[in-house]
C-alpha cells in the first residue's frame, strides 16, 4: 500500500478537521466520491495503489476545505491520503471516506448523503 503525506495539506487539515470525526480527520472538497473498486484499474495500474478493502469510499480531485459549497462536488471526511506518483490526478486523493454530494438548487444548497 502506498500513501503520501501532503505536508502543506496536512498542516491546513489540522486547522479544519473540527468538521470531521477524529477517525476521519481530513476535511476535503472533491470532484468524486466513490468506492475504490469503481476506479480500481486506474488506482492500481496507473498510480500503483493497492488497498486492503476496495469497497471503501475514495475521494479524488480534492482540496482541503472547511466548507464545500461548489455545485457538483463532494464534501468528504477521509482517514488518509493516497499518492498517485504518476501525477495523473488533479488534487489530493482521500481513502476510507464518508461524505455527501453538494448540489446548488436555485438560491439554496441541497446535499445528498453518500
Amino acid at each position: 500500500m502506498k500513501f503520501f503525506a501532503f505536508a502543506p495539506l496536512l498542516a491546513f487539515a489540522a486547522v479544519v478537521q473540527a468538521s470531521c470525526p477524529s477517525a476521519m480527520p481530513l476535511s476535503l472538497c472533491c470532484q468524486s466520491l466513490e468506492p475504490f473498486s469503481d476506479n480500481e484499474y486506474v488506482w492500481e495500474n496507473v498510480c500503483g495503489i493497492t488497498v486492503p478493502d476496495t469497497s471503501l469510499l475514495t475521494a479524488s480531485g480534492c482540496e482541503v476545505s472547511t466548507t464545500c459549497e461548489t455545485e457538483d462536488t463532494y464534501a468528504a471526511c477521509c482517514e488518509e491520503y493516497l499518492s498517485c506518483p504518476s501525477g495523473s490526478t488533479d488534487g489530493a486523493i482521500g481513502y476510507n471516506c464518508t461524505g455527501y454530494a453538494v448540489e446548488n438548487s436555485e438560491d439554496s444548497i441541497v446535499v445528498r448523503l453518500h
